[in-house]
Formats: C-alpha cells, structure tokens, sequence
C-alpha cells in the first residue's frame, strides 16, 4: 500500500473516531439532562452547577454540526494547500474557531479536536517563519480548549457532573470508552504525524538527489558548451583556411601558369602578351572578391551571381584562359540545382581538382564530367598530368575530403595515368524538377 493511500486511511480513521467521542461526550451530556428532569432532580442539579447548562438538544446539534464543518474545511484545506498561502491560512484559522467553538458546546470535556486541526496545520506549513507561527497557535489552541487551564475560568461545566445522573458501572464504562477514544486518537495522530514526516523526508531526499543530477548535468552541458566552442572555433579555423586555400589557391595558380605563358611569348607576341594578361588581372581581381567573400563566411562569389552549372562554367572558362589549359566540361544533371551547401561543396570540388592538375600534374587536359543515378551526385575529374605513384595527401585533398564528409559523400582518387578524382554526393533535391 502506498504513502499517500495510508495517510489517507489514517485521516479517516481520525474523523471517526473523533465523530464517535463528540457522539460519546455530546450525547452522554444531553442524556443525562433528560434523565434529571424525568425524575425531578433538576433543582438539585443546578443547584450544583455555577452556570445553567446549555439545553440538551442545542448541545447535540452545535457540536455534531460543528465538528461536520471543521471535517468539510479540513477535506477542503486539502485541496487549497496549493493554491495560495492566504488561502491556507484562512482555512486554518476557520478550522480553529470550529474546534474552539464545538469544544465549548461541550463543555470542554474532550479536547481531541486539537490534534486533528494541529495535523492539518503541519501538513500545510512550509518554512521557518511558518514553522513558529505554528508553533504559537498550537499551544494556543490547547489552552484555550482545556478544561483544566481555562475550563474553571469560563464556568464550564465538567463532564463528571453530568455523569452522576448515570449508575457507578455506566459512569465507568462511559469514562473507560472516552479514555479509549482519547489513547486511540493520540496513537492515530502520532501514526498519521510519523507518515507526513517520512513522506517530507523522503521528498527532501529526492529533492536533494534531483538537485545532485541536476548539478552534474549543468557542469556536463558547461563542459559541453566549452568542447562545443571549441570545436566551433577549430571548425571555423579549417573552414577558412579552405576557402582561402580554394579561392586563392586556385586564383595564384591560373596567375602563375598565366605568367608562365606570358614569360615565354613575350617576345614573340607581344600584343597576345597583354591579352594574356589582361585574362591574369581578371583572374587575380575575382579571387580577391572570392578571398573577402570567404571570410565573411559567405559563398562563392560566382555562385551569388550565377547557378552552379553557370559558376563552374565560367570558373573553368576563366582558370583555362588564363593558364593555357584545354578544360572539357560534361554536365548530364538538368537542372543541376541543390542545396546551398551541396552546390558550394560541388563547385570547390571542381575547382581544387583543376588547381591541383594545373600546379602539380601540369596538366593541359582536363576533363570534368557530372552525372546521377538514384540519389548520388558523381563528380569526375581526370587530367592527363604527370600523374604519380604515391599520392600524398595534402592540404587541398584533405580539406576536399572534409568537404565531402560533411555531406557524407566518398572520395576517390589515384595517380598512375594522369590523375582522376570521383567524388560521390548523396544528394537533398533542394527544388522539384523534372
């Protein structure tokens, strides 16, 4: 049976018995009255008593309808515990005046009530300030409502002298059964009061224990705040330093071959000397835009102006007219339209593969083809360069082959005829196209 389920039955076994001792007390009262005036002993009676007792039905009705109230506010306050302090307060304070004033309709001959109003009083508090404030109404309450602290100061009437109107057996039995009704009362509260500090207990245990895991996920979300910036930072560092390699690689490489070519028909041409140069300033002044283009984090400066097909025709246009090298390009994707990232990584892909047959194959043969089947992007490109061996990896192949990770593509390549670069793409249509 769970915490809540036992609380619960404890409160009820609470209003109970206290329903059956304010029964015993309240009952007990009036029927002794009835029996002093059927058999006419009433002026004897109240000759005895300092105060006129209170009539013996308004006795029964304010006590029994008194303690109902202080149940239906106590079953109340249960629910508006959460709802406000104020809210709380009011339905304590409602719950003391029932108690006081069922406690007087009987004369103060039974002070259980108190436990019942004080169990719901901790039940409710919350905090320190609290805590005292509790404390101060509880032993207020009891006072005023025992009999022997206040009972003779306010003419109560004791519960023995209704009794003598009864037999010394029913006196005893009576007496027994309040003395019962009192022990078991104590023992429930106690009960029900060792529950609600278990069940606090443990809710501060695991508050405490979320709090731990709470603790530990914020250092592990800082630790993992800081890796993450700092493989933000490293990120950033590789992605400029292939934009910069890519733009200015591949621009200083078309100058360089340019050059190359202009050294060597100087002499002989000098008019298509400076046509030559004129396509190298051309090339030198779009990789100064691509250079500023990179480090503002933005895309080629030929794919803000044109489509990819476009931007790798006139990149591959630009980089033969200025180094001299025949550049076939054979596109079999229409329309070749992707995402922003695909398209940047296709269109770098082209260029690093030319720059690298032009620089180090001295290749002036380059074939470049693009095709699709199902969902993969192939790009191929093959020189008739030097070639070599052993390829080594540098820096414009490593940073291509991150390039194409990023997209979880693969890359392949190999030097023994020339050079050839497969690059494979799986490919999110960024348009609907026939």
């Amino acid at each position: 049976m769970s915490r809540e389920r036992i609380i619960t039955n404890l409160q009820q076994a609470v209003y109970l018995l206290n329903f059956a001792a304010v029964c015993l007390v309240a009952g007990s009262m009036a029927f002794s009255i009835f029996k002093i005036v059927d058999a006419m002993e009433a002026e004897p009676f109240l000759n005895l008593m300092r105060v006129r007792p209170w009539r013996p039905r308004s006795m029964i009705v304010v006590s029994l309808t008194g303690y109902l109230c202080l149940v239906l506010l106590s079953c109340i306050g249960q629910f508006w515990e959460h709802k406000g302090k104020y809210g709380g307060l009011c339905i304590i304070a409602g719950e003391m005046c029932l108690c006081i004033g069922t406690t007087v309709a009987m004369n103060m001959n039974y002070n259980g009530l108190v436990l019942l109003v004080v169990a719901d009083m901790v039940r409710g508090q919350k905090g320190s300030r609290q805590k005292l404030i509790l404390g101060m109404a509880i032993v207020g309450l009891y006072s005023i409502v025992n009999y022997n602290l206040t009972g003779t100061y306010f003419n109560m009437i004791p519960w023995e002298s209704f009794l003598t109107a009864y037999s010394i057996s029913t006196q005893a039995f009576l007496k027994g059964a309040l003395s019962v009704f009192n022990s078991m009362n104590l023992v429930l509260f106690i009960l029900y009061m060792t529950m609600l500090i278990q069940g606090e207990y443990r809710e501060r245990e695991r508050i405490q224990i979320l709090n731990e895991q709470l603790e530990a996920a914020n250092r592990k979300l800082k630790e993992y705040a800081s890796e993450a910036e700092k493989n933000a930072e490293m990120r950033e560092r590789n992605r400029l330093a292939r934009e910069i390699h890519d733009t200015l690689g591949h621009a200083l490489t078309g100058i360089v071959a340019g050059i190359d070519a202009c050294l060597t028909m100087i002499d002989i041409s000098p008019e298509a000397t400076r046509k030559q140069l004129e396509k190298i300033g051309d090339v030198a002044r779009q990789g100064m835009t691509d250079v500023r283009r990179s480090v503002k984090k933005l895309r080629p400066d030929a794919l803000e102006k044109f489509d990819l097909e476009n931007a790798i025709v006139k990149m591959l246009k630009d980089t033969g007219a200025a180094s001299g090298a025949d550049i076939r390009f054979d596109n079999r994707v229409r329309p070749l339209k992707f995402h922003e990232d695909e398209e940047e990584v296709i269109y770098r892909v082209v260029q690093e593969a030319t720059t690298n047959a032009i620089r180090h194959g001295q290749a002036d043969e380059i074939g470049i083809s693009i095709s699709m089947e199902e969902q993969w992007l192939t790009v191929c490109i093959k020189d008739n360069g030097i070639g070599c061996a052993k390829v080594e990896e540098g820096f414009g192949l490593k940073h291509m082959q991150e390039r194409i990770n990023l997209l979880e593509g693969t890359l392949e390549y190999g030097g023994k005829d020339g050079f050839y670069i497969i690059a494979r793409i799986p490919i999110r249509w960024g348009e609907e196209h026939e």
